[in-house]
């Protein structure tokens, strides 16, 4: 199968924020972009964002008056059946799971040139990537986050999926109601749990995944399960409190992959939290069954360290009210 189709299907990368942390809440959009089109009852506003596989529209429901986003195959594919039948499996496996800290895909249809395309609520914001350009998270935002995302893979994985490219750019940090809600997303290279017959595109797809945040068994091609996206969110938090990712980027993506099996992640700073640190090392692993068990196992040591976190940054405020007369 065309390396192409096996690459993640990310489209969400759009211009970082102008102010440091602050999510995009106003969507921004190319110019020229097949905006008036219509799809269904869906018109077309304008470009959101482009991937590897596929282009991502603000939309309205011309009916209901109601702004979606629409994930429309790249024209270059439409010929494609792997293509398609890769597109449709994302559209089925996101559209399976609920989950606030999840996209909801509503509703799947071709365009008038037999281009599949799936309809998903609008999430307006930065990425994580984006975010973390500026720098590293503190402690606490980077904890929330991480037990926000696990409780999502904890509900991929409950629906009978894997995610298989948890990375700060398949992170949403989306502005809802005045709170920036994380949300997963991108199931371009999900693939089912128990890899029954018929889950397109495993059987001959090769590396599936993003060569520096990958886990060493899908670099190996050995077997993948629930422990192998704990690697994902282990990644993320090291990247979340340090600002970089835990292996230094090499020449080209095989050095990358190389990297990931052999060697150690560079050192956290002397500062970072004892429970984060261990976190951290337990998900980076490189034998799974060194790692968490599962994603609720995480959720609950998370949850752990952050109430010793806050308690011990409580500590240290009253000592400094207490210091100074507060």
């Amino acid at each position: 199968m065309d390396m192409q189709l096996r690459a993640s299907t990310t489209t969400w990368a759009g211009p970082a924020a102008r102010a440091r942390g602050r999510a995009r809440t106003e969507p921004r959009l190319a110019r020229g972009t097949m905006a008036g089109q219509r799809l269904g009852v869906y018109e077309l506003k304008g470009l959101l964002g482009e991937g590897g596989m596929a282009r991502v529209y603000l939309a309205e429901h011309t009916a209901i008056e109601r702004l979606v986003a629409i994930k429309r195959l790249l024209p270059e594919l439409g010929h494609l059946p792997a293509a398609h039948a890769l597109f449709l499996r994302e559209a089925r496996i996101a559209g399976a799971i609920r989950h606030p800290n999840l996209l909801e895909v509503f509703d799947f249809g071709y365009d008038p040139d037999g281009r599949p395309y799936f309809v998903m609520e609008l999430a307006l914001g930065d990425t994580l990537a984006q975010r973390l350009a500026h720098g590293p998270l503190l402690t606490s935002q980077a904890l929330d986050v991480a037990i926000a995302l696990t409780e999502a893979i904890a509900a991929v994985h409950r629906a009978g999926y894997l995610h298989r490219d948890v990375k700060a750019d398949n992170v949403m940090l989306a502005r809802i109601d005045r709170r920036v809600v994380p949300k997963l997303i991108d199931f371009g290279i999900a693939r089912r749990l128990d890899g029954a017959a018929g889950d397109a595109g495993d059987a001959t797809e090769g590396v599936a995944g993003t060569p520096r945040v990958m886990a060493p068994e899908q670099v190996a091609r050995d077997r993948v399960d629930e422990r192998t996206d704990l690697w994902g969110l282990g990644v993320l938090l090291y990247e979340m409190i340090t600002g970089h990712l835990p292996f230094d980027p090499r020449a080209s993506a095989r050095d990358d992959m190389l990297a990931v099996v052999t060697d150690a992640p560079r050192p956290l700073p002397d500062d970072v939290h004892p429970g984060v640190r261990a976190i951290i090392g337990a998900c980076l692993r490189k034998d799974p069954d060194e790692r968490p068990a599962s994603a609720p196992a995480l959720v609950e040591q998370l949850r752990v360290v952050q109430g010793a976190y806050l308690a011990a940054r409580g500590m240290i405020a009253r000592g400094r009210g207490r210091a100074t007369g507060g």
